[in-house]
């Protein structure tokens, strides 16, 4: 029977993400399960539905109606994911929010100063995770010491935040920092010692055989950052805000608001685990690796108390009044 008085837990007291690939989700009682194929064995396994953030579906997978309702009663979000993580995210309309974060952010993305107010915020966030979070990933996935390359590009981005005039501007500010961290983390894995990296968004498929370190690379780098839209978007979803409120990738792009979010946490995770493949033979085994310690980095690092803040923050220092305190 499913249940019919909403979701039991606050979205941020669950479980961050299960990720499920060439499965089959149906609901048996009142039990969200899974039926995975291994080695000709079926394997039935339970879904923590109830204690669940963000169910990301990979290929091969099917399911039901009756998941969906269930999924959707108890505030589960979501998240249809391809080859290489192309993302498609869905949450229920089965509940309702509280309009309290949809009317504070509306003002904010109808101003172009209050969206460079809150987008410099989010970029100190950006940085300010990047020095802790990035460093100690990088430690455990990279086994680096020394991150004074990193620390130097988030403290000359916060001074050119400082700065910033223009949600222009501050798009070519953040283009730099962005390069100083390639180029960080790929001193840092050993990869600039032979190869350049040059990042190439959608990159695609790549072979199994020879892969290519800076493919492979890209190609983590791109399935990484759709499992952080996923996240983002559970967050802003939870807090009732339409995803397309950007304050920062354009007004007019689709689901916006989750880059904008997504920035203040991605680069932090993403890239200290895509570079720690640099040196990966097997490109299958690398991408379930590297989606297993993003994943478990989610819960490890609390990312949707993260997001959730950095949209608190986003919104408690861009206000009105604060545009009026600066014009």
């Amino acid at each position: 029977m499913l249940h019919k008085g909403g979701p039991r837990l606050l979205v941020t007291d669950r479980q961050s993400a299960l990720y499920l690939e060439r499965a089959h989700v149906n609901v048996e009682g009142d039990r969200v399960v899974y039926h995975a194929a291994d080695d000709e064995l079926q394997r039935k396994y339970n879904i923590p539905h109830v204690n669940l953030a963000v169910l990301f579906i990979g290929q091969g997978t099917s399911i039901t109606q009756a998941a969906m309702r269930l999924l959707g009663e108890e505030g589960v979000h979501l998240a249809v994911t391809g080859s290489g993580g192309t993302p498609l995210h869905m949450g229920g309309l089965t509940t309702y929010t509280a309009t309290r974060h949809f009317r504070e952010i509306l003002p904010i993305y109808l101003s172009p100063d209050l969206s460079l107010i809150a987008a410099k915020t989010i970029m100190r966030d950006r940085t300010a995770r990047m020095r802790k979070m990035g460093a100690s990933v990088a430690g455990k996935w990279l086994q680096a010491r020394e991150f004074e390359t990193l620390k130097a590009a988030c403290s000359d981005f916060e001074t050119d935040l400082d700065t910033c005039t223009s949600l222009e501007q501050l798009l070519g500010f953040e283009g730099q920092f962005l390069k100083r961290c390639y180029a960080g983390f790929a001193a840092l894995s050993g990869l600039a010692k032979g190869q350049i990296f040059r990042r190439e968004a959608g990159a695609g498929e790549v072979s199994d055989a020879a892969p290519g370190p800076v493919r492979l690379i890209n190609r983590l780098i791109d399935h990484g950052n759709y499992l952080c839209y996923g996240m983002a978007g559970a967050a802003l979803w939870a807090l009732g805000i339409p995803p397309h409120l950007s304050i920062f990738h354009g007004k007019t792009r689709a689901g916006g608001l989750v880059f904008d979010l997504a920035d203040s946490f991605k680069d932090a995770l993403v890239l200290p685990a895509a570079f720690s493949f640099a040196r990966a033979k097997d490109v299958r085994e690398a991408e379930h690796a590297f989606r297993a310690r993003i994943i478990d980095a989610f819960d490890d690092r609390q990312i949707l108390k993260e997001a959730i803040a950095s949209v608190d923050r986003m919104l408690e220092i861009a206000t009105p009044e604060t545009e009026a305190h600066h014009a």
